[in-house]
């Protein structure tokens, strides 16, 4: 009875292992972290600003219909003041092109006339308050809002992903420690059962194979 249930137990830890290797497809999984410079924009401004660098998705692994989340990290001082970096608001726009237009130099409000390729995303965790714009502009943090994180599914011909500190003048910005930055990682569904549940399955399968195995043992010897 010990040496069955000892050798049984081995094959159903293997078998568990080897589902939970399964669910977790470290193929798939993703994390990457970049620094964003909260001085680079996207969209058009009072003040001259570098140009954000577009994030290219097929080099990243990323393809359209793929489900991402986006961490915002750090903060940065909208008014030039490197001893009160307290700003963390961020935002990002999908893209079918890495184009983009210059400037006109004065604030139209949160547009995408720079970005001739925009394209609307959804958001699976839904909008939270503002934080989607009408013209495919969504903010990934706002701290007055006190979200940080966006989990969205990439768009259909999408390509490109801007992402920029959401502001409307970006030359008096000042990150000083650098820890401005987005993380982007892979969502990935589960589709195999839950760990404790196929665990108990398999441990019932398993004194089930046990007691029958006791039973024609002790039917055996009373013939």
């Amino acid at each position: 009875m010990t040496n069955l249930f000892t050798k049984l137990s081995v094959a159903t830890a293997s078998l568990t292992f080897t589902l939970a290797v399964i669910k977790a497809d470290p193929a798939q999984a993703f994390t990457f972290r970049f620094n964003i410079d909260p001085t680079a924009s996207f969209i058009s401004s009072y003040t001259s600003s570098p140009d954000s660098v577009p994030f290219s998705l097929k080099d990243l692994g990323i393809n359209p219909g793929d489900t991402i989340k986006l961490d915002q990290f750090g903060s940065f001082s909208p008014f030039g003041d490197p001893t009160n970096e307290y700003y963390s608001s961020m935002w990002a726009v999908f893209s079918t092109n890495n184009n983009l237009l210059p400037s006109s130099g004065e604030y139209n409000g949160a547009t995408t006339e720079r970005v001739p390729g925009a394209i609307n995303a959804t958001l699976l965790n839904g909008c939270l308050p503002a934080q989607c714009l009408d013209n495919s502009i969504f903010y990934i943090s706002r701290g007055e809002r006190s979200f940080s994180t966006a989990v969205v599914q990439v768009p259909t011909d999408a390509q490109y992903l801007f992402i920029g500190a959401a502001d409307s003048q970006f030359a008096d910005n000042v990150d000083s420690n650098r820890d401005f930055a987005v993380s982007i990682s892979s969502v990935t569904p589960v589709t195999v059962p839950e760990p404790a549940f196929t665990l108990g399955s398999l441990v019932f399968g398993v004194y089930s194979i046990g007691l029958r195995f006791l039973r024609n043992r002790q039917k055996a010897h009373s013939i």
